[in-house]
């Protein structure tokens, strides 16, 4: 079935919200069912959103630490409600966030802006700054995959050479301070040469511009916006307790 990208949106940001303001363990566990059900739809993606998380597991423990030395030195707070507090906020911090990477890892930025883009063109509203807005979007949106290709392009080659002698941390950052300005460089030239390619092509003479393959929104979308927060507020408000 066919989601708009916004409806899409608001339905991940509304689920988001909803756990961070989860304040008992039942209505934490009923949102963790329906992610558990949610990731059916998007079994693909399961491994690159645990890999997000990962970092977030590992270094729970030293949060845990430090958070019990913090309650036990200046807060009358006992071990064992301090124990369920962290916990508590771990397991809500860690739904959110396997939330919000199951929807960047499912949904593309590109089909999320050009959903905007859409909306924009039906208001036909001639306001330049916002199809300046869009289009510095749009180009980040492109030369930012384009400066990452290039970079681990660059380790790869180095690393095929022998060249890649830098095994720590402290290494690799001495690298990328080295790499990085030059492929800023080289990015900036090229977005340099498409824009005077678009300007002698007559860009920005027609305000505004048409979008290909546009998105239609309708009240039907807004309807279903009211009744992704409706039902996010009705399990908060009405959940078993």
């Amino acid at each position: 079935m066919h989601v708009h990208p916004l409806v899409r949106f608001i339905f991940f940001l509304a689920f988001s919200f909803s756990i961070l303001f989860a304040d008992t363990l039942t209505l934490w566990a009923i949102y963790f069912g329906i992610f558990v059900i949610i990731t059916g739809f998007y079994q693909t993606v399961i491994s690159a959103v645990f890999s997000r998380i990962k970092p977030f597991i590992l270094y729970f423990p030293f949060m845990l630490i430090l958070y019990l030395g913090v309650s036990m030195l200046f807060t009358d707070t006992t071990i064992n409600q301090a124990l369920f507090e962290v916990g508590f906020a771990f397991l809500r911090i860690a739904l959110m966030i396997s939330i919000m990477s199951l929807y960047f890892e499912s949904v593309g930025s590109q089909n999320f802006l050009l959903a905007l883009r859409s909306i924009w063109f039906q208001t036909g509203l001639k306001w330049q700054w916002m199809e300046n807005f869009f289009l510095f979007l749009e180009m980040t949106l492109r030369f930012y995959p384009s400066l990452q290709r290039d970079w681990i392009a660059v380790r790869q080659s180095r690393e095929s050479l022998g060249f890649n002698q830098n095994n720590n941390r402290w290494g690799e950052i001495r690298e990328a301070a080295y790499d990085l300005p030059v492929l800023l460089v080289q990015n900036l030239r090229k977005s340099e040469d498409i824009a005077v390619a678009m300007q002698l092509r007559g860009f920005g003479k027609s305000i505004p511009r048409c979008v290909y393959n546009a998105v239609p929104f309708s009240i039907w979308h807004l309807l279903q916006f009211a009744g992704v927060v409706i039902c996010f507020y009705l399990i908060n408000l009405h959940a078993p307790f």
